[in-house]
């Protein structure tokens, strides 16, 4: 169940980590350190986050609530990929490309992670990890073929170099062996790892800091958002109804879910030229609507 008084606290530290995060952006710093800085937060901030989340005593029973979220995530992932194949025919092929990586590339794994640190905390922390496995993959390969055909070695390269893939992998490494990790390296993966709901809410008040209310004007644009933020997890949740699932899994995943459209639509959709502004608007209305459905969804779930 989701705690109420938690969540509210939680809504209200991260309006105002995203009003500090806009301010910051128009007023202060460009764009160039809000790159810098998201790759602080992705590569250092969340790997430190995900291998301290795994330093806990092993049970049979985490072992068996793991393995369902992870199967829920799995199904999740090859729903999202039928929805991309089957449901935007009519759409031009550049626009396309954009709204069927939307259906796979979440903010899950930087916005998510500072939801289910808020709201579960370190327990949020390692069951999200454990959904967040078949996203990664599933972003990093079928995502990535929405824009172009890469080769499976150039994939694999993908997610072998992907700092939080490495972290989540050798966590479990951690867990399976109940190793832990020196305590000068704990402390110091810990006190990184607590920076994860700061920054990250921080970031999204940058990426949304040059919203313009014509942004949602565009029906495409507000079609692939009601996808990502409604329907997606509203179909995650029906299938954890039907096959009975626990309520901490079935919260986790549909919170994770429901999570906004990833910087990576906008960043592969620069990277390849392919309708860049429609990324952009996708990922910046999908990040302020989710400000006010997360929640939704949470008080929805309790």
């Amino acid at each position: 169940m989701v705690n109420m008084h938690s969540l509210l606290e939680m809504q209200g530290q991260f309006f105002l980590l995203v009003m500090l995060g806009m301010f910051f952006r128009r007023k202060v710093v460009g764009e160039e350190f809000q790159h810098d800085l998201s790759k602080v937060v992705v590569d250092l901030l969340l790997p430190c986050s995900i291998l301290v989340s795994f330093q806990v005593e092993l049970t049979s029973e985490m072992m068996r609530r793991a393995m369902n979220i992870f199967l829920i995530s799995l199904g999740g992932q090859l729903l999202a990929v039928a929805l991309a194949y089957l449901a935007f025919n009519r759409v031009s092929p550049e626009r396309r490309s954009v709204m069927q990586s939307t259906t796979l590339c979440s903010n899950a794994g930087f916005l998510g992670m500072a939801v289910a640190e808020g709201i579960w905390t370190g327990e949020g922390i390692f069951f999200a990890s454990i959904f967040l496995l078949p996203v990664r993959i599933f972003m990093w390969t079928v995502g990535v073929t929405f824009y172009c055909k890469q080769k499976g070695s150039a994939l694999f390269k993908h997610l072998a170099t992907n700092p939080c893939i490495i972290a989540t992998v050798l966590g479990c490494v951690l867990l399976l062996t109940q190793w832990k990790l020196p305590g000068a390296i704990y402390a110091t993966c810990s006190s990184l790892g607590r920076c994860v709901t700061g920054m990250s809410m921080f970031l999204v008040g940058m990426t949304i800091a040059h919203l313009h209310w014509k942004d949602f004007l565009d029906p495409q644009v507000l079609a692939i958002t009601a996808l990502r933020l409604g329907l997606q997890p509203a179909l995650v949740l029906l299938g954890c109804r039907l096959t009975g699932a626990e309520s901490v899994a079935t919260s986790v995943s549909v919170i994770l879910t429901a999570m906004p459209a990833g910087a990576t639509v906008a960043l592969m959709a620069t990277r390849y030229n392919c309708a860049e502004e429609f990324a952009a608007d996708v990922v910046t209305v999908s990040t302020m609507l989710s400000l006010i459905t997360i929640p939704l969804w949470a008080i929805f779930l309790t």
